[in-house]
């Protein structure tokens, strides 16, 4: 049956429609409130956090956002001002109530302002996503189209990087150390599971490679660890690319070549072997 909207509805609707993009999200922020409880979804880039988030949310009906740190205007500023404590987490929620109104809530940034989301998000429910550090390297990489086995990278190189991955790739925010992109990105991997292990008490873990076995159980098990009722039907969206799918059939050893694939293990080795991955 179509929907009859009445008259009266209609023309508030035209005008909002025909209002400019700025004003009308500066209305919505102003009118959105904070959600008290949210789902926060953790874990270095590229270790699944968009397609579970989304996944999250449709199973059990509850709304979602992706990478509200990446939709603010001057977003490297912003982010500047985080990491370096010119600006408070809080104060950047208050100003995008908005972006934090959702049920779910996914941004890896904040798998590194952990501490700083706890104070503000006391209550809400956190899940942490993991992945084997070569497979989620060589993924960044595959993303980025940077070869894995480079003694390092040029400014050429950086320059045709997006600023968001840039920051990443440089070893910024949070700062790490390494000669190369590959320790950089390595020793980030390893903040992102250190300030896991640290709260474990508090997060959920998954998986990547769990979620990847079989997408719609590891979906629902998820959904009811943390409370939630897995009500509606995934299986036909669980295979849809929310991300740039990587080569996952070149082998570590052929794409970042002895020295590098030699330097992830070495950073990373402890932490393999906590989370069972072969080392």
């Amino acid at each position: 049956m179509k929907q009859i909207i009445p008259e009266f509805i209609k023309q508030p609707v035209r005008v909002l429609r025909e209002i400019p993009k700025d004003i009308k999200a500066a209305y919505l922020n102003q009118a959105s409130s904070i959600h008290p409880k949210p789902i926060i979804i953790l874990g270095h880039q590229k270790t699944g956090t968009t397609a579970i988030a989304a996944l999250l949310g449709k199973a059990t009906g509850k709304t979602f956002i992706i990478d509200p740190l990446l939709r603010v205007k001057r977003q490297d500023e912003v982010r500047d001002k985080l990491y370096n404590n010119e600006l408070f987490l809080q104060d950047f929620i208050r100003r995008n109530k908005l972006f934090f109104s959702f049920d779910i809530i996914k941004d890896p940034n904040f798998s590194f302002l952990y501490e700083e989301v706890r104070e503000c998000f006391p209550n809400a429910k956190y899940i942490f996503i993991n992945r084997d550090p070569r497979d989620n390297l060589r993924s960044i990489l595959n993303r980025l189209k940077i070869p894995g086995n480079l003694p390092k990278l040029n400014n050429s190189d950086l320059d045709k990087l997006p600023q968001n991955w840039r920051i990443a790739i440089e070893g910024k925010h949070p700062s790490v150390s390494g000669s190369n992109y590959i320790e950089k990105l390595a020793h980030r991997w390893n903040i992102a599971a250190e300030n896991y292990i640290k709260n474990r008490d508090s997060m959920v873990y998954i998986s990547y490679e769990d979620f990847m076995k079989d997408k719609n159980a590891a979906i629902y098990n998820l959904a009811k660890k943390i409370g939630l009722k897995p009500e509606h039907d995934i299986s036909k969206q669980v295979d849809v690319q929310y991300q740039p799918r990587g080569d996952h059939n070149t082998t570590w050893l052929d794409f970042f070549g002895k020295n590098n694939l030699h330097q992830i293990n070495d950073i990373c080795a402890d932490k393999i072997k906590l989370f069972n991955y072969d080392l």
